[in-house]
């Protein structure tokens, strides 16, 4: 049977690599950083960033993942983006909140 994601693997597995790489060394900085901010504040940046990992690693698995269901490649393909958009928006959610927490300190 034919595969539908190969012509999207090499793309996402390029772009979730490099998000992987800036969301790690954002939050290996974060860590080693004083924070001016509350500390339920510093709890949600840190779930933010680290849901936001964790997705990205799931759409590295779903993407390599050769055993997918051929007969619903398109939704599973639309699944995975899906996952995607939603482990950058909640990465970036953290980093907008730590970002906008040392603008309102200074």
């Amino acid at each position: 049977m034919e595969d539908k994601l190969q012509s999207f693997r090499q793309p996402i597995v390029t772009a979730t690599g490099i998000l992987l790489g800036f969301i790690l060394n954002f939050a290996a900085n974060w860590v080693k950083t004083e924070t001016p901010m509350p500390d339920w504040l510093a709890y949600l940046v840190g779930a933010c960033v680290l849901t936001g990992i964790v997705m990205l690693i799931a759409v590295l698995h779903r993407v390599l993942r050769m055993d997918y269901p051929r007969d619903q490649a398109e939704a599973y393909h639309a699944r995975t983006l899906l996952y995607l958009i939603a482990g950058v928006a909640l990465s970036f959610a953290g980093a907008l909140i730590d970002m906008f927490s040392h603008f309102m300190q200074e």
